[in-house]
């Protein structure tokens, strides 16, 4: 099983620095020229009970990756909102914190005041950062389990399509040369992809078919929440 991303999750926030936060425009470089995408090439005739499976494909484009994929998207919406919030207080904080700072030093129990002040908004934006850290883990802990639970119930749908195809052995995607390339043209993404392997021994779409055509789904989950652990649901490192 491939150790790559099955669903891609954006980080969770952008970390306060301790002097606060700021906004880095970056001027658009020129676009270059699309890349013309090759031809793939004529292959020769397909092994005899060779196989080849893509992993990564059956599980994200079967109807149960499809459906785990949203309840990702969903669970990452509600970690960002909460972070969202809760950093948006703390630099709102920074900045009151800031403009006070040269009225506050006028006197020395004014100084002594801001100072104390400041303090506490180190020590909340460390616990922020902490946070952060933790919902990023968690989400990532979430999404493991989620691919370790398709992967399961994909095993019947595979045994069942090797069997079916007479396959003497299957050769991971991931194992062999392949070719994937995204060119922008006109604003529109264009992805060109494939292996360097016979069409005719990739059995991919075959499982994908027999995943969907069992209609299994994966039980409701939510996020794994490391500082409140479920009773054997502690994610494995």
């Amino acid at each position: 099983m491939k150790k790559a991303s099955l669903f891609l999750i954006a980080s969770a926030a952008v970390l306060m620095a301790g002097a606060g936060t700021q906004v880095l425009a970056q001027a658009a470089a020129p676009a270059a020229a699309a890349p013309v995408a090759p031809t793939p090439p004529t292959f020769g005739a397909a092994v005899p009970g060779q196989c080849v499976l893509d992993e990564q494909t059956a599980m994200s484009t079967s109807n149960m990756g499809k459906s785990a994929s949203d309840r990702l998207v969903q669970l990452k919406g509600q970690v960002d909102a909460e972070l969202g919030a809760e950093g948006k207080a703390i630099e709102d904080e920074y900045k009151a914190l800031a403009a006070s700072q040269k009225t506050s030093a006028a006197t020395p129990a004014g100084k002594t005041a801001w100072e104390g002040k400041a303090q506490a908004w180190e020590e909340k934006r460390q616990k922020f950062q902490a946070k952060v850290q933790q919902r990023n883990q968690e989400m990532q802990y979430t999404q493991q389990e989620v691919m370790q639970a398709i992967f399961q119930k994909m095993i019947p749908q595979i045994n069942a399509v090797v069997t079916a195809k007479s396959c003497a052995t299957v050769l991971s995607a991931d194992s062999l040369l392949h070719y994937d390339m995204t060119a922008n043209t006109n604003g529109a993404a264009t992805q060109t992809s494939f292996l360097y392997a016979n069409p005719a021994m990739n059995i991919t779409t075959d499982v994908v078919a027999k995943m969907n055509a069992s209609g299994e789904t994966l039980p409701a989950f939510d996020r794994v929440k490391l500082d409140q652990p479920a009773a054997g649901a502690a994610p494995t490192k």
